[in-house]
């Protein structure tokens, strides 16, 4: 009358296999994932800096050579500006870590002597993290660009030193 039915599914322990073997999935790939979201927004803080350095160098082109005393002043040549000294203002990066859309940071005016110590030494925290700095020294002479990772952990130039341009 009844017929013995053979109940077809998994078991038990095969289904905890499988969830065991997704954690140790999961923990192996977790720490790459997050790896990599640290390296995205570092890489972003590094064309912010490069950003900043292009809208200088074309500010002093169109300048006779003088690099802007604030990074204000270089603002038309940052994306969407209207390239020339008196044009439309630019869009100023997005800083990677905050997401907020702001300005480089300013140390101001230095002095040579203190470029000259930016050049090989690692520089200074900004303060915020992702975010950049722009320092002019000499009255447009020379100018540095720093900035800092998610981790506040400063990137540029060459082995952790500022990035230093001059036209001396």
């Amino acid at each position: 009358m009844l017929k013995n039915r053979k109940v077809k599914g998994f078991t038990l322990v095969e289904l905890l296999v499988v969830v065991v073997i997704i954690g140790i999935l999961a923990a192996i790939a977790l720490p790459n994932f997050i790896g990599a979201q640290t390296k995205a927004k570092t890489s972003a803080v590094r064309g912010n800096m490069r950003t900043t350095q292009i809208a200088s160098e074309s500010y002093a082109t169109d300048s006779g050579g003088v690099y802007a005393t604030t990074i204000g002043l270089a603002q038309p040549y940052y994306p969407g500006g209207g390239n020339s000294l008196a044009g439309t203002a630019g869009n100023y990066p997005m800083n990677p870590v905050s997401g907020a859309v702001a300005a480089p940071g300013t140390g101001g005016p230095a002095t040579s002597a203190a470029i000259a110590t930016l050049r090989s030494t690692a520089p200074a925290s900004s303060g915020t993290k992702g975010h950049h700095t722009y320092d002019q020294a000499d009255s447009g002479n020379s100018y540095s660009v720093t900035g800092t990772d998610p981790n506040g952990i400063q990137v540029s130039g060459t082995a952790g030193k500022t990035l230093v341009l001059s036209n001396q």
